[in-house]
């Protein structure tokens, strides 16, 4: 927005006259002076200056962020491979191939293993947040069936939901709504809402995915039958490390992530809670990805 001024000063020196002057955002700028004697004045060069300066600013933040998006992917890497190797062993340990195993024993085996699959996820998460702040995340669009999404993300659920006694429900529509999308995004986004909800589902709870088809866009939307949130925790929902869940197993990354994956289509994420009646968090995505 321009914005109009008139001032008796142009870097600092006195004028008769008056002067004409605009700004655009920050920036200020002097167009002509006319004074009485008719001497017309051309004072750009603080602008100019300030713009220059502004620039490297730019620069300098855009190489900070590079760096540290470098920096995550080294210690993401560093991190998963170990844990990589730890839910390997636990695993082989569950299906007995060194040597059966008792039903206490099974319980330890499939906490490490899960902790390890979850820790593994909040390294991904990590990486991919940063490389998109970074602007080094490039995003591979093509039509995607959210109905196949759903199914594939609920089928790799179940195992989780049924350690939890919780159940998971979906709701497709008969036609499959397609937008245009990068899968594995929309894939971790699907993921994340759902372990989200399941933390703040009680054992013996349940968890619903629906997926709903409007004219310009189509929604995904998880909903849990748990305690719901204050208006306190809705505020702090979207901080890293602030995850709000009553188990207190999470981190509050994943949604950070879902809510930039959200904003990467062009869609939005919205979110529907009330203190003990549970809470609904919608994946919006347009049809058709703005220009």
């Amino acid at each position: 927005m321009h914005k109009w001024a008139w001032s008796g000063a142009v870097a600092g020196a006195a004028l008769a006259g008056p002067v004409l002057a605009w700004s655009v955002g920050s920036l200020w700028a002097v167009v002509a002076v006319v004074l009485p004697a008719g001497v017309a004045v051309l004072a750009v060069r603080a602008a100019e200056r300030r713009a220059a300066g502004l620039g490297a600013e730019l620069a300098e933040a855009r190489r900070t962020a590079a760096a540290r998006a470098d920096l995550v992917a080294a210690v993401s890497h560093d991190v998963r491979t170990p844990l990589a190797m730890v839910k390997v062993a636990a695993d082989l340990l569950l299906q007995g191939t060194p040597g059966e195993v008792n039903e206490r024993q099974r319980r330890f085996l499939t906490t490490i293993s899960d902790q390890a699959d979850q820790t593994i996820a909040i390294a991904e998460d990590l990486l991919v947040q940063s490389r998109i702040e970074a602007g080094m995340f490039a995003a591979r669009l093509a039509p995607v069936d959210l109905n196949r999404l759903v199914a594939d993300a609920v089928r790799g659920l179940r195992p989780l939901a049924e350690q939890r006694d919780q159940r998971i429900t979906v709701d497709l529509p008969r036609l499959p709504p397609v937008v245009t999308a990068d899968e594995r995004l929309v894939t971790r986004a699907i993921v994340n809402l759902s372990t989200n909800a399941m933390r703040f589902t009680a054992n013996g709870g349940m968890v619903v995915l629906r997926v709903i088809d409007n004219d310009d866009s189509a929604v995904i939307s998880v909903t849990d039958d748990g305690a719901g949130m204050t208006p306190q925790a809705r505020e702090k929902l979207f901080r890293p490390f602030v995850s709000g869940a009553p188990l207190a197993d999470g981190t509050g990354l994943g949604l950070v992530l879902t809510r930039q994956i959200a904003l990467l289509h062009g869609g939005r994420l919205l979110v529907d809670t009330t203190p003990r009646r549970g809470t609904t968090i919608m994946l919006r995505l347009p049809h058709r990805r703005n220009p």
